[in-house]
């Protein structure tokens, strides 16, 4: 008789935790859902320790990662939700929830922005926002402040830099233009004054 090999502890309890064999059908599913669940999870990207770490995470963590990283775009998101159509009449504002998720969650990307454009945001923010803001939509509204008197600021500044105009100089010289008769007359007087020869 073959003897059998017996098992040591150090095997025991993973193949004790093993299920005995599944029918294919039950393989199947469990193939599927792994799929599924790959499927349904994101990808993330990030630097560790100078290394680059990849990590699924669930969509329902993800997205409350996010709102953990950005309470300005979660603010801004739920105020904007409460209005129907918002975001398709509100467009400065939508772009700034935008900008919020997609380029920057603190809003630093606002000091890029022309004042034109983030004037036209912060009349539609103080038109939606409620008379008592939260701290984080305050901080938004203080940070959309600060982006437009920056680059005011630095359009003033870049005024003062640039090359002078002609006309705000004082040795300006006024070019106009002569009559014939004018041209004759002072032809004539080149003729008659010998100082001039």
């Amino acid at each position: 008789m073959p003897r059998r090999p017996s098992l040591t502890r150090a095997t025991a309890p993973a193949e004790a935790s093993e299920p005995e064999t599944a029918p294919q059908t039950d393989r199947k599913g469990s193939w599927l859902g792994a799929v599924r669940a790959l499927l349904g999870r994101e990808v993330s990207v990030r630097r560790v320790d100078g290394k680059l770490a990849v990590a699924l995470q669930d969509k329902a963590e993800r997205r409350l990662a996010d709102a953990a990283a950005s309470p300005m775009r979660a603010e801004l998101k739920a105020l904007l939700n409460a209005a129907p159509d918002s975001r398709s009449r509100l467009r400065f504002l939508a772009a700034v929830e935008h900008g919020l998720k997609h380029k920057d969650p603190t809003g630093l990307f606002l000091y890029e922005v022309e004042p034109e454009r983030l004037r036209a945001a912060l009349r539609q923010f103080d038109a939606v926002v409620p008379a008592d803001p939260s701290p984080t939509l305050a901080a938004l509204r203080a940070r959309l402040v600060d982006a437009i008197g920056s680059r005011e600021k630095k359009r003033k500044r870049l005024e003062l830099l640039a090359p002078r105009s002609d006309l705000m100089r004082d040795q300006r010289v006024e070019i106009t233009e002569a009559r014939a008769s004018d041209f004759a007359r002072i032809q004539a007087q080149w003729k008659v004054d010998p100082s001039a020869s």
